[in-house]
């Protein structure tokens, strides 16, 4: 059968295939611009056991294209559909059910997936004409068609890796929550911005001083990085003219930070109870033994808490209480991991096992903490997406302890206090809150 699907006939043969492993790929207008910014010019389908793959055109010159609604139709229609990035894929249909293979891959073995994309074609006009946000749309079917058939042979064998514990949490409710934090972007002061950030090219991912990133939760730990275009905003300089270089949509920025996060998280595991005062001046009262904590004490007391935290209990405070909880829960997490072969995130499910390299107890305490925190994120951000749905005020920027939201007084100040309660969640994870016109906070 011929690779291009353009009539009825051939579309009505495409959906017979329905009880076939299939890999997607999306062809959007240009593969350089946020995924914000284009629309979809073909889709490629390859049936996992088929000789072949196969393109239907939606907007390109050369097809006799296809309407979305229809080609929608056919893609629900398979039994799996496996992808190289779902989150991008939500951008031009809603297939929930869609496998993840950089997911996959990156749970299974803790690297990234580095598909190879190579095509002379393609890539000479990308060299000439990048800047083209229709270029896909130009290019001759035929080589699209080409770059996607490459792309499944140097993925097609992951697509049996085993599902591992947690995927459903990452590939369904992670994926989801991060591709809802995208939609918004950030607001700019352009020129400033530009001058300061110096993105590869301002027209790949800033509009009408607006300007959007892409979390990346291909990582060992689950953590996400937040980045696209040569900006990362996970690591906005402290700088006041970095931070001058944003401006709300709405009214106010309004960032939410956690009081001592990962020491409330690792204190959550170990049953070690906390109040909602500041956790480091909690213990620092262990540490000094004087309810009267002066800066210095508080300061060294975050010291010794985050050293604690990363598996490097002090010999001055080792019999304390909790520093003895840690010990154990770290001496515990050690010998299932040597025994089991893997620990478990709780919360997600998601496994740390034998596969990860040069693996010792304090490195495995630092990737489970890392973990604790992004899915008790992601379930807080997915409660904040849903009470924020209706509402002006959005979530512009999550970066790891910290929360920023578009504030829009419309709203009122009970907004802050739902937003508050839903991050405290009962009061076990305490924030406070600063306000301004830019990040000068």
């Amino acid at each position: 059968m011929f690779y291009i699907i353009e009539t009825e006939d051939q579309l009505n043969w495409l959906e017979s295939q329905k009880d076939s492993k299939a890999f997607l790929e999306i062809i959007p207008t240009n593969d350089l611009y946020h995924p914000r910014f284009v629309s979809t010019v073909a889709v490629y389908i390859r049936p996992v056991d088929d000789y072949q793959g196969y393109i239907i055109p939606i907007n390109h010159e050369e097809g006799l294209n296809v309407s979305k609604e229809r080609v929608y139709e056919v893609l629900t229609k398979f039994q799996s559909l496996y992808t190289v990035n779902k989150k991008n894929v939500l951008y031009h249909f809603n297939l929930q059910e869609v496998i993840d293979i950089s997911l996959l891959y990156s749970m299974n073995t803790y690297e990234r997936l580095q598909p190879l994309e190579n095509n002379t074609t393609v890539n000479w006009y990308y060299s000439k004409y990048a800047e083209k946000k229709d270029l896909n749309t130009l290019i001759p079917i035929t080589k699209l068609y080409e770059k996607c058939e490459h792309t499944f042979n140097t993925v097609k064998k992951h697509i049996e890796l085993p599902t591992p514990s947690g995927f459903d949490f990452y590939n369904k409710i992670a994926t989801n929550v991060f591709f809802l934090l995208e939609q918004n972007g950030i607001g700019v002061i352009y020129n400033a911005f530009v001058e300061l950030f110096t993105p590869r090219n301002p027209l790949y991912s800033i509009n009408n001083n607006i300007a959007y990133t892409d979390y990346n939760l291909y990582n060992a730990t689950s953590r996400p990085t937040s980045a696209f275009n040569s900006i990362n905003f996970a690591a906005i300089p402290k700088e006041e003219k970095y931070r001058k270089a944003f401006k709300p949509q709405n009214d106010y920025f309004v960032e939410f930070d956690f009081d001592g996060y990962h020491l409330r998280l690792l204190c959550e595991q170990i049953d070690y109870p906390l109040t909602q005062e500041s956790a480091h001046k909690q213990l620092a009262k262990n540490y000094f033994d004087t309810e009267d904590i002066s800066e210095e004490q508080y300061n060294l007391a975050k010291q010794i808490n985050f050293q604690a935290i990363y598996g490097k209990i002090p010999e001055k405070h080792k019999n304390l209480e909790i520093f003895k909880n840690i010990q154990s829960y770290i001496d515990e997490m050690w010998r299932m991991y040597k025994v089991e072969g893997y620990v478990r995130n709780p919360q997600s499910g998601k496994t740390f096992s034998t596969e990860l390299k040069e693996m010792h107890p304090t490195k495995l305490m630092n990737y489970m903490m890392q973990s604790l925190e992004t899915s008790n994120n992601i379930t807080i951000l997915k409660e904040l997406l849903r009470y924020l749905k209706d509402k002006k005020t959005f979530i512009t920027l999550y970066t790891y302890d910290a929360i920023l939201l578009d504030f829009n007084k419309e709203d009122g100040k009970e907004t802050l206090e739902e937003v508050t309660r839903i991050m405290e969640n009962k009061g076990k994870f305490p924030v406070k809150f600063k306000y301004g016109t830019d990040l000068v906070l």
